[in-house]
């Protein structure tokens, strides 16, 4: 086995916060509840929403690399596990905490 970089997780360390920032976002707009129901197109999210469309889709792509929304190949996004407890009405609902 080898020792892992150190640089490389200093530099995850340091890159945790745009996961959280993103989070916080995604909190704010409330894009998990308009998801709940099942996957949407990002440009219906956004309007709902009132978001730029461009940039809540890399928040969105940003989002599905760690796991918290889903996209499927026709640039529609829905939740995963981890996506649904940001939904305001989830049993232990964290989108307030975010």
């Amino acid at each position: 086995m080898t020792a892992p970089d150190v640089s490389t997780e200093l530099m995850q360390m340091i890159n945790c916060y745009q996961v959280s920032q993103a989070l916080q976002v995604a909190a704010t707009l409330g894009v998990a509840d308009q998801l709940k129901d099942g996957p949407k197109p990002y440009e219906i999210v956004a309007r709902t929403c009132g978001a730029h469309p461009a940039s809540l889709y890399r928040l969105l792509r940003a989002l599905a690399a760690v796991g918290v929304f889903h996209e499927t190949s026709n640039k529609e996004f829905s939740l995963t596990a981890l996506g649904a407890c940001l939904t305001s009405d989830a049993h232990g609902s964290r989108r307030n905490y975010a």
